[in-house]
């Protein structure tokens, strides 16, 4: 294999591996947040990543076996390897009728779909692996896709391994570019801590600017004093009004 065959697998392989962490950690956000729909999205795109690394050191077709020896020996991994998994190699291969596949077989039977839990617990707890197509079990950390069951812990050990070891040969390889992306990194980490430190000092000054309106508030609804009540001022007496005399009276005409 050629230099320049060898760099684009290595750049392929290392971008896989950086979509495998990214895929954990919306995985370890949803599992966090006690989210089930997150939660099987997110297993099923750590298979994403994971199903393409595993055929393309360990591929099942004789024609492209040269080239898996020819990677594994640059990145010194052994033939045996947990991503060494046919079927995960295989996962994507075929998906339209695999699905068709698994209808078929398990018509009839008890089945689990999109699950989060012991699968014991569903049904009469008796479901073969065969028949669950895609659940969780947080418990022994299995995840189900269409009949096959895989250790995300163990996939997550293995994906590791593999990206170590292509980020050392990336990094012999392209030098400068690992340098500037460090750098980058770096930059990016101390913007966040930033971010993070100016935001809790801000947090006690808003907390002192959100009590200050609220005790001005209880000022406002206290109850005022009320001024002392003036002494009403006597009125003097009423002048009682000099009795009116009487008109006098006119004399009547004589006829």
């Amino acid at each position: 294999m050629d230099n320049n065959t060898l760099a684009i697998y290595i750049h392929e392989l290392r971008n896989q591996c950086l979509h495998a962490e990214a895929s954990f950690n919306i995985f370890n956000q949803a599992m966090t947040n006690r989210m089930g729909s997150g939660i099987l999205y997110g297993g099923q795109m750590i298979l994403i990543p994971g199903s393409q690394i595993a055929s393309v050191l360990w591929p099942t077709r004789a024609r492209a076996r040269t080239r898996g020896e020819a990677l594994r020996k640059v990145l010194q991994l052994p033939e045996k390897h947990p991503l060494n998994d046919r079927r995960l190699c295989e996962l994507w291969e075929r998906s339209d009728e695999k699905l068709e596949e698994w209808i078929t077989a398990t018509r009839g039977q008890q089945v689990i779909f999109d699950f989060v839990g012991d699968p014991a617990t569903v049904g009469d707890g008796k479901t073969p692996d065969a028949c669950i197509y895609r659940a969780y079990n947080p418990a022994a950390r299995i995840y189900w896709y269409r009949g096959v069951a895989y250790n995300l812990q163990a996939v997550a050990n293995a994906l590791t391994d593999v990206a170590t070891r292509v980020n050392t040969v990336y990094r012999q390889m392209f030098p400068e570019q690992a340098k500037a992306e460090d750098e980058a990194r770096r930059q990016a980490m101390e913007a966040q801590k930033a971010a993070q430190e100016a935001a809790q000092a801000a947090a006690p000054a808003q907390a002192g600017a959100d009590a200050a309106p609220a005790a001005a508030n209880d000022a406002e609804d206290a109850p005022k004093a009320k001024p002392a009540k003036k002494a009403a001022a006597k009125k003097p007496a009423a002048k009682k009004a000099a009795p009116k005399k009487a008109a006098p009276k006119k004399a009547a005409k004589s006829e």
